[in-house]
C-alpha cells in the first residue's frame, strides 16, 4: 500500500524517539531493551488487558446484567486512576506536533536524521493517554527553509503491533470526527 493511501492527521502527542541500530530491532517494540517509561507501559498493559477481556465482559453482561455493569464501572475506575497517575508525569504531558497515519509519522526535530536509519518511537496519544511503541525507518529528512536548524523527519512504521495499529486508526477517526463536528455548518442557502 502506498504511504499516502492511509488517512493522515495533524496532532499533538508526547513523542519519544531514539535512534537504534538495525541489529537491535526486534518484533516487540515494548521490549525492556528500549527503556519505555513505566507510566507509558502501565497504560499500554491496561489497554491490552481491556482489549483481551472485552468479549468476556460482554458475555458476563449478557448473562448477568448487574455484574456486567459493576465490572464496567470497575474498569472505568481503574482507567481513571491510571490516567491520573500518567497525567501528573510532567515529562509525558509535554506535547509535540506530528503528522500521523497507521503507516508512519512525521515530526520536526533539531537534529538531522539519515534516511534508512532506524528509530524506536513511543507515542502517547491524548486525551486518553493511549501508548504506542513502534520501530520506524527514516524515509525523509528535509531542512526547513525559513528555520535552518529544524528538520522535518518522515518515518515509516517497520514494527507496529496490530492492536497499536488499530489504536492509531481509532484515534485518527476520533480526531477527524471531532474536526467535522467543530466545522461551522454552512447551508446551500448561504452560498
Amino acid at each position: 500500500m502506498e504511504k499516502r493511501d492511509y488517512y493522515r492527521i495533524e496532532d499533538r502527542v508526547h513523542l519519544i524517539k531514539k535512534p537504534i541500530e538495525k541489529h537491535l530491532i526486534s518484533d516487540d517494540p515494548y521490549g525492556e531493551q528500549y527503556g519505555i517509561p513505566r507510566q507509558a507501559v502501565l497504560i499500554s498493559q491496561l489497554q491490552a488487558i481491556e482489549n483481551e477481556s472485552r468479549d468476556l465482559l460482554r458475555q458476563v453482561g449478557d448473562y448477568n446484567r448487574a455484574l456486567g455493569s459493576y465490572l464496567r464501572y470497575m474498569d472505568e475506575k481503574i482507567d481513571l486512576i491510571a490516567k491520573y497517575v500518567v497525567s501528573h508525569d510532567l515529562q509525558i504531558s509535554q506535547k509535540q506536533s506530528i503528522n500521523l497515519s497507521e503507516g508512519g509519522i512525521s515530526f520536526y526535530d533539531s537534529s538531522p536524521m539519515v534516511p534508512e536509519s532506524y528509530l524506536h518511537l513511543i507515542l502517547v496519544l491524548f486525551p486518553n493517554y493511549a501508548t504506542i511503541a513502534a520501530i520506524g525507518v527514516v524515509k525523509s529528512c528535509e531542512q526547513i527553509e525559513d528555520q535552518p536548524t529544524i528538520y522535518r523527519i518522515g518515518a515509516e512504521f517497520l514494527v507496529l503491533q496490530e492492536p497499536d495499529r488499530k489504536q492509531i486508526v481509532r484515534h485518527i477517526r476520533r480526531l477527524q470526527s471531532r474536526e467535522i463536528r467543530e466545522q461551522p455548518h454552512t447551508s446551500s442557502e448561504n452560498k
